[in-house]
């Protein structure tokens, strides 16, 4: 029974780990996306980091219990469950998904809700967002969202392929083997059991300050030159440990250690991971939830977190037999692939930071599925009307798009005083 509902719990995490960023993408201004992706990629490491506080906790307070060591941390996994099924009910749903369902005035509500600008009585941001939203949802709906497009579409096959190659160059740098057999990579670089706990602890707490970092700058930085300088950086420090366990720790010499040698290996380890956090952890997440259009996002989204899982089982799988059998010499295959991998990802992949959603299609070439561009709708302040103004073949057209009224605010004002009143 217990591993047949470990295979549950994995199966919930990784749907958690899929569906999470593309629901913060779709609910968030563009602008901010990175950052909201961001955050819930700093509340992830948050979870990795309180499971090896407790792993120690539990370890260093009940030695001698060895069936309470490991049953109490397993029992706290319960209790974070609990407090997400606590707030689905005030979660708002995506409009976007909305939209695609023909839940237009549902859809209007939550963007008016939770984008509203309250010293603007016109609303103008909120309005041409969902604007632009409902026409982009009009076009999709036409489209097939089938599999088989993921594969057969020319943009769409490059989404994905872009989406399944960064997964698999993040996981190509080793991070998950360095989580997965820290203790044993301590214990070959000498150190003994209480040592190799506190070590991963500490190894872990690296990812909270990088993530955050990684999340408060990557709207500003872009995507793809903290990708490109994550890898790049991972692979340096792969290159340091390898040196390292080669040189000092294979074996540890039993008289007159190299501590200095050691310690640049445990070092080496945590830059590693602050590297890493700053750019692949934050990074990969928000790329993989935006650069697909509303009808395909969950499609794509799925196949890159699938590229991620399926790397992963395979280096974990040959993890243990590979130091067994060539020690250090594993840590090449993850330097050669980041090592390539940094800039391949630097000159094929295209910059998506600020791009809205609706618009991503046009830097995938194109762009006449793009329904309606951001820069073409805006508010007449005189009449308080959304206008849509553009240049196209037949010359220069402006036409209003929905009326406006002095009323706008006052409806804003209203739908707050109803998402007060549910929390209440």
């Amino acid at each position: 029974m217990f591993i047949v509902f470990r295979f549950v719990a994995g199966a919930g995490s990784w749907g958690f780990l899929a569906l999470i960023p593309l629901y913060v993408a779709e609910i968030s201004p563009p602008k901010l996306r990175g950052l909201m992706v961001g955050i819930g990629g700093i509340g992830i490491t948050t979870g990795y980091a309180i499971a090896s506080y407790m792993g120690l906790a539990f370890n260093l307070s009940l030695e001698g219990h060895d069936e309470a060591q490991w049953r109490g941390p397993l029992g706290l996994q319960c209790v974070f469950p609990l407090f997400m099924l606590l707030i689905l009910p005030i979660l708002p749903e995506s409009p976007r998904w909305l939209l695609m369902k023909g839940h237009a005035e549902k859809a209007r509500e939550i963007v008016m809700r939770i984008h509203s600008i309250p010293d603007d009585p016109d609303q103008e941001y909120p309005r041409s967002e969902f604007y632009q939203m409902q026409k982009q949802a009009e076009h999709d709906k036409k489209l097939e969202p089938t599999w088989l497009e993921m594969f057969t579409k020319p943009s769409y096959r490059k989404r994905t392929m872009l989406g399944c190659l960064f997964a698999f160059l993040g996981q190509s740098t080793a991070v998950l083997v360095i989580n997965n057999y820290g203790p044993t990579l301590y214990q070959a670089l000498g150190y003994d059991v209480k040592d190799r706990l506190i070590l991963q602890a500490g190894w872990v707490t690296v990812g909270l300050p990088a993530n955050a970092l990684g999340a408060f700058i990557v709207d500003r930085v872009g995507r793809k030159p903290l990708m490109t300088f994550s890898l790049a950086a991972s692979c340096a420090c792969l290159i340091v440990e390898a040196a390292m366990i080669a040189t000092y720790a294979s074996p540890v010499p039993a008289e007159n250690p190299n501590y200095a040698g050691l310690k640049t290996g445990v070092a080496a380890f945590y830059i590693f991971l602050a590297v890493y956090s700053v750019g692949v952890d934050v990074c990969g997440n928000v790329y993989y939830s935006e650069i697909f259009p509303s009808h395909v996002r969950s499609k794509g989204v799925a196949l890159a977190q699938t590229s991620l899982a399926l790397t992963d089982l395979v280096y974990l799988q040959a993890t243990t037999t590979a130091f067994a059998n060539i020690g250090w010499k594993f840590f090449l295959v993850f330097i050669i692939i980041s090592g390539l991998g940094a800039p391949l990802w630097y000159f094929i992949a295209p910059e998506t930071k600020g791009v809205p959603l609706e618009e991503m299609a046009s830097i995938f070439g194109e762009t006449t599925e793009v329904a309606i561009y951001a820069r073409d709708v805006h508010v007449d302040h005189n009449t308080h009307d959304l206008v849509v103004d553009k240049d196209d073949e037949e010359g220069h057209i402006a036409r209003v798009a929905t009326e406006g009224g002095a009323g706008m605010k006052n409806r804003v004002e209203r739908l707050h005083m109803e998402d007060a009143e549910k929390t209440v």
